[in-house]
């Protein structure tokens, strides 16, 4: 029977490729290719359900599995409808997914058309301000210096005594001569970065970071091949307030998040209050 079921599918696709030229002028959706019970499949789903660029003998291939799963779905379908004993549960389900989806959607439409999608920073500062005490550091961050230079570097001495400076004049001097002198170079004194992403470029094991930043301000670390210098200009500890500049980028996410909670509560409002003064609702006295 399988047997017959798989020739049977290969009849109606070849078939359905045989008549291709002749009904070239005809609309993809409207060309069918097989039919169960009043349900058909069309040419368009399953030129969607095939991916391009495959050989036409791997096309054939996924083709035919397409309509049998096609077919096998659409008959245990018939067959769970006609026996299935929760009907008015089911129903019921799809309803409120229903109501759920169309909800939904409207929501993403009143929000796409109220917000322009950027924020202003001033009212991102002023959102700051109110809420940074309420936005702690997850992680220890830092601003500093960073250099990895090979043992044989003739210019070694000097990037040891200048990393420590943190000065124009000594950064300008490593700048001159890291290019040819240096194999890595991070530049951060202006922005704060996570100390942990920072010390993973560095053969170092610490156990207690709060204790480590305390006690070290320039840290020189080597292997074989490398010298590592860290100059940590300043330093903030996980649980303190996050600086604005660190915390920017996702502070959009969460400002903006609030912002839309906002104004759709206020739409939400704003219907109530229509629907109660229009006598939309009607309250009854039954005792809760």
């Amino acid at each position: 029977m399988k047997k017959i079921i798989n020739i049977g599918i290969v009849l109606i696709f070849i078939s359905f490729v045989s008549c291709k030229k002749e009904r070239a002028d005809m609309n993809k959706s409207e060309i069918p290719v097989v039919t169960v019970d009043n349900e058909t499949l069309y040419k368009a789903e399953l030129d969607e359900a095939v991916p391009l660029n495959l050989s036409a003998e791997d096309s054939t291939e996924v083709a035919q599995s397409y309509i049998k799963m096609w077919i096998n779905n659409r008959l245990m379908y018939d067959k769970a409808s006609k026996n299935i004993v929760n009907k008015e549960e089911i129903d019921r389900l799809v309803e409120d997914y229903r109501k759920s989806l169309i909800t939904n959607s409207f929501q993403e439409q009143l929000i796409r058309e109220y917000f322009s999608g950027s924020v202003k920073d001033k009212e991102l500062e002023a959102y700051y301000e109110k809420n940074k005490d309420k936005i702690k550091l997850k992680e220890n961050i830092i601003k500093g210096l960073f250099l990895k230079v090979p043992v044989d570097s003739k210019e070694l001495a000097n990037f040891q005594k200048w990393y420590k400076q943190a000065n124009d004049a000594a950064v300008e001097n490593i700048e001159k001569k890291r290019l040819q002198n240096a194999v890595g170079y991070e530049y951060f004194y202006n922005d704060w970065v996570s100390f942990n992403s920072m010390s993973e470029n560095m053969p170092l094991s610490i156990d207690d970071e709060e204790q480590f930043l305390k006690a070290n301000k320039n840290m020189e670390v080597r292997d074989s091949s490398f010298v590592y210098l860290l100059n940590i200009k300043e330093y903030k500890l996980a649980g303190s307030e996050a600086p604005f500049d660190y915390i920017k980028s996702h502070l959009i996410e969460i400002y903006m998040e609030q912002q839309r909670s906002d104004y759709l509560r206020q739409v939400q409002d704003d219907l109530y209050k229509k629907a109660v003064s229009g006598g939309q609702i009607k309250f009854y006295d039954n005792k809760l």
